[in-house]
């Protein structure tokens, strides 16, 4: 035998720890915000009480609170439906190296959300030195990089 009983059940835990990492890695990749939500998810101060004064209250056995609705979580529609059209009327591609978040934010497709990891990839990297560049961002796949490459260029 080429390895002992311990071995290869030590081989066994950190084959499944590997795997499991990419799978977490890949879910992260694909579902973005509820990653970014599942970070902030104690940090965070609760934005609107679960309970407001002024609602009535169901407190029957079994009966769950429920939340009052936020000023942000109401127009999300309206917000992805004004984040797909073009920037101001202005035609020439935006300068990702430039760019603030409210303007990657309002690119096609691009929240802010996603705007937001934008702007902290190019601080934590540096100046993007390609539109391809923006493939190391988590959110953006292949997709979505062909959608914004001609509406994107990097500065000098």
């Amino acid at each position: 035998m080429l390895y002992s009983r311990p071995q290869l059940r030590l081989l066994l835990v950190l084959a499944t720890l590997f795997f499991a990492g990419l799978g977490v890695r890949q879910w992260r990749a694909g579902f973005p915000d509820a990653a970014q939500w599942i970070e902030r998810f104690d940090r965070e101060e609760p934005a609107a009480p679960l309970l407001p004064s002024d609602s009535p209250r169901d407190l029957s056995p079994g009966a769950m609170p429920q939340a009052a609705p936020t000023a942000a979580a109401t127009p999300r529609r309206e917000t992805r439906a004004t984040s797909a059209k073009p920037v101001d009327g202005d035609q020439r591609p935006l300068d990702i190296n430039r760019a603030t978040v409210a303007e990657l934010a309002r690119l096609p497709g691009v929240g802010p959300g996603l705007a937001q990891r934008i702007f902290e990839e190019r601080e934590r990297r540096g100046r993007f030195d390609s539109p391809e560049a923006l493939r190391h961002v988590v959110g953006i796949g292949p997709k979505k990089l062909a959608a914004l490459r001609s509406l994107v260029t990097v500065g000098e």
